[in-house]
């Protein structure tokens, strides 16, 4: 089936998505959402993109292109506003993670999903590729058996551009790179975090104004232990940007090391045993997964992987490990709509359709 897609923002993040979808031949972008006349006429100039498809607002896109969905590649302050606009429109929604740095306004996006009975996925794509993919598979099979604890480092030389809002705002490397890791957890584990414990510091060689690096503790509903360290001003040795995970069981560990896989049980055992498991062969990886799986939610009339509902408690897990850090003390996920005072029991009002003048054309789901 067809498809018609928007794509609201121009900047670098962008053009790798409209990259992207010249692997689907069903998928073409007929409208274009930028204020900023630079990114404008960079997407004239570099990408080939025709000036009359460039609007100011998603209005008037969305007015012009007649489209199935929207990809909403804007900084997450921006996505509630561009999700509520689109959903109310009649289109679907591929929104850039984070869902939103603000939990009532990431709850409200979610409500707006509902009413409209649309699909919102957020593209959470490390959990796309194949390393996760095969851990997931081996910890549901019960490699190591019942897993009693995962470890996770992730040292980074990260974001190191004077004057960047990484550099500027507080907790930027645990908001923006937590949500990556914290996602991965639930998903690979098979469970979802109850509590969390955190502490956050800056070294003083960091150059980051708020803290970058932490060490976080999740209580998880199976009986997980989740420890996720960080530092975002490392100077030495560096993990991949998946971090290097060690799950820990009756039957021994799985480690990721340098994006590899290693199944190791070396104690209280006949034969002793370190092996390297190779990586599921997928189909497609990381941002190319993600449209394909959206695309097919749409088609098959289903949630996606990683709807905005679901992403919701990827981003408690954030949430719950700043409250804990701020208020130096264990933090319940059930605790944050009391920690976080929401508005959300009502979805925020949504644009009405825009329709072409004269055009009685029915937009395609």
């Amino acid at each position: 089936m067809s498809m018609r897609a928007i794509l609201v923002g121009l900047g670098g993040r962008a053009k790798s998505w409209f990259d992207v979808a010249k692997q689907f031949p069903e998928i073409e972008f007929t409208g274009f959402v930028e204020p900023f006349k630079p990114n404008q006429e960079r997407a004239v100039q570099q990408w080939g993109i025709a000036k009359s498809q460039i609007h100011p607002k998603l209005a008037d896109a969305i007015s012009a292109a007649q489209a199935d969905f929207v990809v909403d590649v804007t900084p997450p302050a921006a996505h509630e506003a561009i999700a509520v606009e689109a959903l109310g429109a009649g289109l679907h929604v591929l929104g850039e993670k984070p869902l939103s740095d603000n939990r009532p306004a990431a709850q409200r996006m979610v409500a707006a999903g509902k009413a409209a009975k649309k699909r919102h996925m957020i593209t959470q794509n490390y959990r796309f590729n194949a390393t996760p993919r095969t851990a997931h598979r081996l910890v549901k099979a019960g490699l190591v058996g019942k897993p009693g604890s995962v470890d996770i480092a992730f040292y980074m030389s990260w974001a190191d551009a004077p004057g960047s809002h990484y550099v500027e705002k507080p907790y930027m490397f645990l908001t923006d790179m937590g949500i990556h890791h914290f996602d991965m957890i639930r998903y690979v584990m098979g469970t979802e975090a109850v509590a969390a414990h955190g502490l956050s510091w800056n070294y003083p060689w960091g150059w980051h104004k708020g803290d970058a690096s932490h060490v976080i503790v999740f209580d998880c509903k199976n009986g997980l232990k989740a420890v996720h360290r960080g530092i975002g001003c490392t100077l030495g040795y560096r993990t991949s940007w998946n971090g290097e995970w060690r799950i820990e069981g009756p039957e021994g560990s799985l480690t990721w090391e340098r994006d590899k896989l290693f199944f190791t049980r070396e104690h209280r055992t006949p034969e002793r045993k370190r092996e390297e498991i190779p990586l599921d062969s997928l189909p497609l990886g990381g941002q190319a997964a993600i449209l394909a799986e959206f695309t097919a939610a749409i088609n098959e009339n289903r949630e996606p992987e990683c709807s905005s509902e679901d992403n919701l408690k990827s981003l408690d897990m954030v949430f719950a490990a700043l409250e804990s850090i701020k208020l130096n003390r264990e933090v319940k996920t059930n605790e944050l709509d009391k920690l976080i005072p929401s508005k959300a029991a009502k979805p925020a009002k949504a644009a009405k359709p825009a329709k072409k003048p004269g055009s009685k054309a029915k937009r395609r789901t």
